[in-house]
């Protein structure tokens, strides 16, 4: 597809300038993962802080259920307006793989036909010119899982996708593991997503280059670690705005008890 070619020969060329300063093909591959996930990190920002409202919600969520559980056009019409006023978007975990796609496409021509992307000045085209494949882990990143011959070499290979599949699983898992069954039909299609797209990442896996695997993999684990860093400082706001709040409602409950308070620092800092 020539839509996908300036995609592939900007990975390429990206690929092959961290080459040169790790000499490693499967190493160029993560730290290209990391760079890929740091410029999207907005909509992972996006997409944690939607699920985790979505999470939040839940209460409000059954509430409206069981007041127009009679009336499903109803229930749709105030499920859509408290959705829009807490920011919640219950596909959202959908929009960084859709954006993300072309990048795996790309990823995917340029494991296939590296010579035809790769700066052929660079050192990696002349590494991959020597030799046909480059190993990462006794791994050929060129070649699927499904085209290695022997089951005994395979066995790296399957513990890549296993480890693909379980940490999609857990980072699904981390935000949605509280949020518990719905009858809500969007909730319920954002949980099916969330389960399905794990093992399906797993399938697919078995028949696409194994550099793209590990593309997968490293990206499961960078985003486990952002999302742990964007509930812990959501909490940490969140713990905070409630903290004022029951100072102002203290403040306004006992004003003599307050005023007394204010004085006496006065009179210490006196």
């Amino acid at each position: 597809m020539a839509i996908l070619e300036p995609f592939a020969l900007a990975i390429g060329f990206l690929l092959s300038y961290v080459y040169d300063y790790t000499a490693s093909y499967g190493y160029s591959i993560v730290i290209l993962t990391i760079i890929i996930n740091v410029i999207i990190f907005p909509l992972t920002l996006r997409q944690t802080r939607s699920t985790k409202r979505m999470q939040d919600a839940q209460s409000d969520i059954k509430r409206l259920q069981k007041q127009h559980k009679d009336n499903k056009e109803e229930l749709n019409k105030a499920m859509a307006a408290m959705y829009k006023e807490k920011g919640i978007n219950p596909l959202g975990c959908i929009l960084p793989l859709l954006v993300q796609m072309p990048i795996w496409f790309a990823l995917f021509r340029v494991l296939r036909e590296p010579l035809a992307f790769i700066p052929s000045s660079s050192s990696l085209s002349n590494s991959l010119a020597v030799s046909t494949s480059l190993k990462f882990f006794n791994m050929d990143l060129q070649i699927p899982p499904s085209e290695v011959a022997e089951w005994i070499e395979r066995v790296p290979y399957l513990v890549l996708i296993l480890l693909v599949i379980l940490t999609a699983l857990y980072q699904q898992n981390q935000i949605t593991k509280k949020t518990g069954k719905s009858d809500n039909p969007q909730a319920q299609q954002m949980q099916m997503v969330g389960k399905v797209m794990p093992i399906f990442f797993g399938f697919i896996s078995w028949t696409l280059p194994t550099g793209l695997v590990v593309y997968f993999l490293t990206g499961n684990i960078f985003r486990i670690g952002q999302q742990a860093l964007i509930v812990k400082l959501d909490d940490k706001e969140t713990n905070k705005k409630e903290d004022n709040k029951k100072e102002n409602e203290e403040q306004q409950q006992n004003p003599v008890q307050e005023d007394s308070r204010k004085n006496r620092k006065k009179r210490r800092r006196k």
